[in-house]
């Protein structure tokens, strides 16, 4: 049933994919391409991201018709040249400052990426009539300590205020921490060994889910045969994986653990502003209740709230101040703007 509806919805249509450079978005590019879309339109602010990628789809897929543009989701100008120009059918927008700690430290660029730029891709899939929107959320934003989770709750609440006026079917789907990502624990643990060590762990009790890109993708796919209109979807996939001992195969897997008598000391840091000892995707106490597809899930909440009158406002004067770049201002006005949004210090 899911192979036949996806076939409906994906052969000759044309679909836009933001963060096409990135690991999840390179991997929904590669899987969209074998249902035979008219076009698949791969955007990044990359350049170097989107060659290769350009290359490696065009060599698996030549069949394809392939558009790479260079374009970062702030730039609402460019943005809008490349909907008018493509006017895909269906996007998927995997743009986003994923980065926890880098958030922390500058969340007026994360504030800019994560809401002005869902924002603007929101907006223009309305304009250009797109039928579907798939919107990459995060597990860290259930009930957000860090700024990335509070700016991506605050893009599922744009996602959802946007079905609820428009009645289309633009949706959110929370994803866990993608395996071998370029930014994730596990790049950061290669680059630690290879220098020499030591790999930096929060605490020795840290857990993370751990999903592999082709899974969650493969998973991505399979949500949009879903009527999910404003809904936040989450995966029935992913491992929890305790952090040091991930740590502990990395060293073994390089060969550099006790028994080669050069051991890499795992060093223990703490956690730090933003994170979390445990990562859950557990909602507001509502319980996740079943799809058509036994690996997906639905929680129908905050649809009244996210199309609250004031909603509009509240992010408008979010992104003035993070245009004037004033940190301190950004972090008081996303407390106002995401009720649950509560940061903790380590």
């Amino acid at each position: 049933m899911t192979t036949e509806a996806l076939e409906r919805l994906l052969r000759g249509k044309t679909v836009l994919i933001t963060g096409g450079g990135g690991s999840i978005g390179l991997e929904i590019c590669r899987q969209v391409a074998e249902w035979k879309p008219a076009r698949i339109v791969c955007l990044g602010r990359r350049e170097e991201k989107l060659i290769a990628a350009r290359d490696e789809l065009r060599a698996r897929s030549p069949n394809v018709d392939l558009a790479a543009e260079v374009c970062d989701v702030r730039e609402r100008g460019r943005l809008a040249s490349v909907f008018t120009t493509h006017r895909p059918t269906i996007v998927f927008h995997a743009a986003a400052k994923k980065d926890i700690r880098d958030a922390e430290a500058h969340p007026a660029e994360a504030v800019m990426v994560n809401v002005q730029g869902t924002v603007n891709v929101v907006d223009l899939a309305l304009a250009n009539d797109s039928a579907k929107l798939l919107f990459t959320s995060s597990t860290k934003a259930f009930q957000p300590v860090s700024v990335m989770g509070a700016t991506k709750r605050l893009g599922e609440m744009i996602v959802a205020a946007a079905a609820a006026r428009s009645g289309k079917a633009f949706f959110t789907v929370r994803l866990s921490n993608i395996l071998k990502s370029s930014g994730g624990v596990h790049a950061l643990f290669r680059r630690q060994i290879e220098s020499g060590g030591p790999l930096t762990v929060t605490h020795p009790d840290a857990e993370r889910t751990f999903v592999n890109a082709d899974e969650a993708a493969h998973l991505l796919l399979e949500a949009l045969v879903l009527e999910a209109k404003g809904s936040i979807l989450a995966l029935d996939a992913g491992e929890k994986t305790n952090i040091a001992e991930l740590a502990r195969r990395l060293i073994g897997a390089y060969g550099r653990g006790q028994r080669t008598g050069a051991e890499i000391e795992i060093e223990y840091v703490g956690l730090r502003r933003g994170e979390r000892l445990v990562e859950d995707i557990t909602l507001d106490g509502r319980e996740w209740l079943p799809t058509s597809n036994e690996k997906i899930h639905v929680a129908g909440l905050d649809g009244a709230s996210a199309s609250e009158a004031g909603l509009e406002h509240s992010f408008q004067e979010l992104v003035l101040l993070a245009q004037s770049g004033d940190s301190d201002a950004v972090l008081e006005q996303l407390r106002k703007t995401v009720p649950d949004y509560s940061p903790e210090a380590p």
